[in-house]
């Protein structure tokens, strides 16, 4: 049963709540204050504006004087020759009336000569609005670089210019300058001179575009296909019955030695015997390649590189690689079929969304074995995800009845009678299934899980205890780490001092135990985020990303990565940074936090 109440899902829930109090700058401040942030109104202001807050107060003591209040040459143009001569408050008229005669051209939608009149307005006195109003006039005319240059100025003068942040931020999106859009728009939200409501779903675009520019960049440099996490090795083998020898084993051959090797290593349920038999069966495939380059026709040659082939292709498959892995299978496939390669072609299939291809493998599985309980199992299962409980249960029943030994069908039973609703049914076949696997840790795990799921907390932390334990008890890797990420998990959903240094120290264990485990760095990231330990969180998060194996939960790690990014910028700028400390307060002074 895949859980829905896994760290992933749960960070996968939230992900709204969690990414815009990152951006926001402030875990402290949470997603309280980025939604306080959507009960204020925009600041309904027009381009290009008039003047500073100063000069306005100037106009309505003056009244306006005809003509041009600057000197002027014999062309029309202003003369700025003597601006050194000039005090502050000529400096002052001239500038303020350059930057009128500019507003005039804007309107007019003459943006090259209301460009010249700011610039003039700025050579006389730099004005964070003469910046902001020739900014608006290269957004006219596309020049986003030179957006970013004049909203840049006006900052610098004004940090708080929300006006230019947003405009410096739309310009940075066109740009393809994602982040820095990013720090602009989580500014925007904390000076609140926009609604959250309408700067939320602009940040959301830009972390969007952001984490998809970084992770295509990375799958195109991605050299090396990782193993899964241990956990899941532990779990996807589980299933099949283990096959320790082959036919004909020959003890002068390289290649057979290779192929044993692969075999016994992979059922000893060890992080080390995984690293070992993924090399082993590698070798094993070149080693048969070149003898059946010498003898292209001995039959017990291609059915040895065929079980070689199998493994390579499905440990390929299991490290992101389905393209490589399908042409070994397919290359299987025509030396000597077996049941299990077509079980892996199957799941290949189903990777690519093709459920067609997918049934018509299990079928060819069946042919060569009509007994073989994994397949029942592995057709169940894609029975159980789109819901066709009744097609599913049937084939988890004959996977129990053709290998009654294996746990797996029976807690995949438990799981889909509490999918349907029957909990009772489900509490029965969870006791039947304790009771033929008195020290399975596999039982207590994925029960815990249906606890958790009904809101029984309490009884699902001790059941995941349970687990653990048992699984300490057992030689090899059965449920892994799963207990552990499981307990941390439930810890996280109820906050305190002494559950968040509990979780904190399972997600360590269980990254020290299984350190492909992208679950427990994803956990454990967020926790430090919550630490404010932001490079840590950071790395994590991007450790994450390279270890997940589907492109949804890569993008998911890289998005938080990219925020907790974009929190750090936050808080290494000091007027930023300042007015996070400034809303803090406020709040503590209300009792809020």
């Amino acid at each position: 049963m895949s859980s829905d109440n896994s760290f992933g899902q749960f960070v996968a829930r939230n992900k709204t709540a969690i990414v815009a109090s990152v951006a926001a700058g402030a875990t402290a401040v949470g997603a309280y204050y980025y939604y306080q942030q959507l009960q204020r109104q925009p600041a309904n202001k027009k381009e290009p504006e008039s003047e500073s807050k100063s000069s306005k107060k100037k106009k309505k003591t003056k009244k306006k004087a005809p003509g041009p209040s600057y000197p002027v040459n014999e062309k029309g143009e202003p003369d700025l020759s003597n601006l050194a001569e000039l005090s502050d408050e000529q400096k002052d008229k001239y500038a303020m009336g350059l930057k009128d005669k500019g507003n005039e051209f804007f309107k007019n939608k003459k943006y090259d000569e209301a460009i010249q009149y700011y610039s003039w307005a700025i050579e006389v006195k730099e004005d964070p609005v003469f910046y902001s109003n020739r900014s608006a006039c290269y957004v006219s005319l596309g020049q986003q670089e030179k957006v970013v240059e004049d909203t840049t100025a006006a900052l610098k003068l004004k940090p708080d210019y929300s006006k230019c942040l947003l405009r410096r931020a739309s310009a940075n999106e066109s740009l393809g300058n994602f982040a820095d859009a990013m720090f602009d728009l989580s500014a925007v939200s904390l000076y609140g001179d926009f609604s959250g409501a309408s700067i939320e779903p602009l940040l959301e675009r830009n972390m969007n575009k952001q984490s998809m520019l970084v992770l295509k960049e990375k799958l195109e440099k991605q050299q090396e296909y990782k193993l899964p996490s241990n956990t899941s090795l532990a779990s996807f083998f589980g299933i099949f019955q283990p096959e320790t020898t082959f036919e004909n084993y020959d003890d002068n051959s390289e290649a057979d030695k290779y192929l044993l090797e692969g075999l016994t290593n992979l059922y000893k349920r060890t992080a080390d015997g995984y690293e070992t038999a993924d090399l082993s069966f590698a070798k094993a495939r070149d080693a048969f390649k070149v003898l059946l380059e010498q003898n292209p026709e001995d039959a017990d040659l291609k059915r040895k590189a065929a079980i070689a082939l199998e493994h390579v292709g499905i440990f390929k498959f299991l490290k992101n690689d389905p393209i490589s892995a399908h042409e070994d299978l397919k290359k299987a496939v025509e030396y000597f079929p077996r049941p299990n390669t077509y079980i892996y072609m199957a799941l290949i299939m189903a990777d690519k969304g093709q459920a067609t291809e997918y049934f018509d493998n299990f079928e060819k599985a069946l042919k060569l074995d009509p007994s073989c309980a994994a397949v029942y199992y592995h057709r169940g299962q894609m029975y159980f995800i789109t819901q066709q409980f009744e097609q599913a249960g049937k084939d988890f029943e004959k996977a129990k009845e053709l290998s009654e030994s294996n746990i797996f069908p029976y807690i995949q039973l438990a799981c889909l009678t509490y999918r349907e609703g029957k909990f009772d049914d489900s509490e029965t076949l969870f006791s039947e299934a304790r009771r033929k696997f008195p020290t399975a840790p596999e039982v207590p795990n994925f029960y815990a899980e249906t606890l958790s799921d009904k809101g029984d907390l309490a009884g699902a932390r001790k059941q995941y205890d349970i687990a653990a334990k048992l699984e300490d008890a057992l030689d090899g890797i059965h449920v892994g780490v799963s207990p552990l990420i499981g307990k941390a998990t439930l810890l996280s959903r109820e906050p305190s001092v002494e559950n968040f240094v509990e979780a904190t120290q399972l997600f360590e264990k269980a990254c020290q135990n299984d350190p492909r485990s992208e679950q427990a760095k994803i956990g454990l990231a967020q926790l430090k985020l919550q630490q404010e330990d932001i490079d840590e969180a950071i790395a994590l998060f991007e450790e994450a990303a390279d270890l997940a194996r589907s492109f949804d939960e890569k993008l998911q790690a890289t998005t938080f990565a990219e925020a907790t990014k974009i929190q750090k910028k936050i808080r290494a700028d000091p007027v930023v940074s300042a007015k996070i400390e400034e809303t803090l307060a406020a709040y503590r002074a209300q009792g809020m936090i």
